[in-house]
């Protein structure tokens, strides 16, 4: 009987640790994560470019409002874009070398970690140069970019947050 609950205990164990690992993005999730950031990024950044090109914004009208705000929404995608690949470059660094990791190099990975995630809520909370006026109208081109932006900062915000039991292995 005693083996029996010892056998059942044991499988219970490894059980609940199997489930637990699941909510939690291996490495391999985690770096493809970071490049559909990057891609997903990049094809906004395009799609913006082709928008001005298409309203003529830079020759037309080079210092609108809503040209103003999409020079520096692309200037936020281009930081959030250095930033996504900051973390990837941390998250494959870590995954190539786990067993060498020390104390003092996890608390400098979870400060690095810290950092990025508080860039990437700074570049999403600073006030746009635009008036309110051009995004208060959500369905407009210029609030649907903001939107699609902003959501996707709160989506990798959330992702490395989930994905910090790897790290503490």
């Amino acid at each position: 009987m005693k083996r029996f609950l010892a056998a059942l205990a044991c499988l219970l164990c490894l059980a609940l640790a199997g489930e637990a690992s699941a909510d939690t993005p291996n490495m391999r999730q985690s770096i493809n994560y970071f490049m559909n950031y990057f891609n997903e990024s990049v094809v906004q950044a395009i799609h913006i470019k082709e928008y001005e090109d298409t309203e003529g914004l830079t020759e037309k009208r080079p210092f609108t409002e809503e040209y103003v705000f999409y020079q520096d929404l692309k200037a936020r995608i281009e930081k959030s874009l250095g930033l996504a690949l900051n973390l990837c470059d941390l998250y494959y660094i870590y995954n190539k070398t786990t067993y060498c990791f020390t104390k003092d190099e996890k608390n400098y990975l979870f400060d690095r970690l810290d950092n990025i995630m508080d860039a990437l809520q700074k570049i999403k909370d600073t006030p746009y140069p635009a008036a309110a006026s051009l995004l208060a109208d959500k369905g407009s081109n210029p609030a649907r970019n903001l939107a699609e932006f902003n959501d996707r900062i709160d989506k990798l915000r959330a992702f490395i947050t989930a994905s910090l039991g790897v790290f503490q292995r």
